[in-house]
């Protein structure tokens, strides 16, 4: 079969091909989930990875078409989905949205795959060999231990993809067992279960890596201490830099872990603080944050000459209009290297939807405003609009112009590649806040 994997870069059509190409060169923007779709398909098969929206051909040779992709990107996966199928091509869904929300998704595909689409594809591709396609796969259903050995085959589809990348993405462990109320990627089936790659297998994919400059997409390398000290000791000599997610309670209290990401090329972490209320966290169900150990992890990690990103969400109940104003002033003390801001997202499929969908507090179903910047529900202790021009009025403070080059400065005291970090990051979050995703 030939086989044409998509993923959310291509179904962005508000963004120029160009201004794609750039961003996916020195961002974080890849081809990177349907490269591991393509390492767990069967060799015998054709497999082509879409690089460009402007590629798009619904009469395509191809027998398959595979779309991974999340809530805010629906619309147009679901439009591309039915134009693939008009032409008569076996359209398969699978990601976050359509995990939540298979039935919506099955009337746009002949089969989704609901939770971890690595340990069903196989399956689903034998399936299409053996023409009995189901209409539904859940991960759930498949009990055998996921293999995620991928190294070789993850690195061939790269050398094929023809764009130019200056940062790459790596992926060593899978799912997160916290289960936030508003993570959607741990609420989806299957979600919650953490899974990890051979160290062995993730050494030889950075090995095999030709950028010097790469980025962890794992939700968090602090889940399994003992699983990311062991992968941190072999990438040392690699002579690698890289950006990785971690959680509070882990980088405030293991120095040994923090040494040794340093140690192993570290140049930046990115920590979800979220908020500085601690009920709020509590509420959420955030166990890794204490509001009091923030100070401590962000100069744990300075000592060690990396720099901190900070993420903040605004919208929690606990939240009043004074939050924006304490927010900022909190970052700071910190004295963060960079920061993402975002309103709070009741995705579907979330405990937190349901919740507000069961008080009568979602504004709209209209997927495509579930990006993290519009509003879809109504707070509790503020409208919507002092949550609107409260995130706008955060982006735009700590993005002016001085405090960036103020940032930037201070991030050469780090070294150059923080430095490089700490300007690519606050360029990118100053696009961020002022674009719709």
């Amino acid at each position: 079969m030939r086989i044409l994997l998509i993923g959310e870069i291509c179904l962005d059509f508000t963004t120029p091909p160009i201004l794609q190409s750039f961003l996916s060169a020195f961002s974080y923007r890849s081809t990177f989930n349907e490269r591991l779709i393509a390492a767990v398909t069967p060799r015998k098969h054709v497999v082509e990875i879409l690089e460009n929206n402007k590629q798009i051909d619904f009469s395509s040779d191809h027998d398959v078409v595979h779309i991974v992709f999340g809530t805010s990107a629906s619309f147009n996966a679901y439009r591309v989905a039915d134009g693939f199928r008009e032409n008569g091509k076996t359209v398969v869904l699978s990601g976050n949205h359509p995990s939540a929300l298979p039935n919506e998704a099955k009337q746009h595909a002949d089969a989704v795959v609901v939770g971890d689409a690595l340990k069903v594809w196989p399956h689903v591709v034998r399936d299409l060999e053996e023409g009995r396609l189901q209409p539904i796969y859940n991960s759930m259903a498949f009990k055998e231990e996921q293999s995620l050995s991928l190294a070789d085959n993850i690195v061939s589809f790269m050398k094929m993809e023809r764009r130019i990348r200056f940062v790459n993405a790596v992926e060593a462990t899978r799912g997160c067992p916290d289960k936030c109320v508003f993570c959607q990627y741990s609420n989806i089936p299957g979600g919650s279960i953490f899974y990890t790659r051979p160290v062995e297998d993730v050494l030889n994919e950075v090995k095999m890596t030709n950028e010097k400059l790469l980025y962890f997409k794992d939700l968090s390398m602090t889940i399994n201490p003992v699983y990311t000290k062991t992968l941190f000791r072999g990438m040392k000599g690699l002579n690698k830099r890289f950006i990785c997610h971690g959680n509070v309670n882990v980088l405030a209290r293991d120095e040994e872990l923090v040494k040794l990401a340093h140690e192993a090329g570290c140049i930046e972490w990115t920590i979800g603080f979220e908020t500085f209320s601690q009920s709020a966290l509590n509420n959420v169900n955030k166990k890794a944050n204490r509001v009091e150990e923030y100070i401590l992890a962000v100069e744990k990690l300075h000592d060690y000459s990396m720099a901190v990103v900070g993420t903040f969400v605004f919208g929690f109940d606990e939240d009043t209009p004074d939050v924006f104003e304490k927010t900022l002033e909190n970052i700071e003390k910190l004295g963060l290297d960079g920061a993402i801001f975002a309103v709070l997202t009741p995705y579907p499929g979330t405990p937190l939807f349901k919740k507000l969908d069961e008080e009568g507090r979602i504004l709209t179903r209209d997927w495509s405003k579930y990006n993290r910047k519009d509003v879809v529900f109504e707070p509790k202790n503020m409208t919507k609009e002092e949550l609107e021009n409260g995130l706008s009025f955060v982006t735009d403070e700590f993005n002016s112009p001085s405090k960036v080059a103020y940032r930037v400065l201070k991030g050469f005291k780090l070294g150059f590649y923080p430095a490089f970090a700490v300007l690519a990051g606050n360029l990118g979050s100053l696009r961020v806040g002022h674009r719709k995703n």
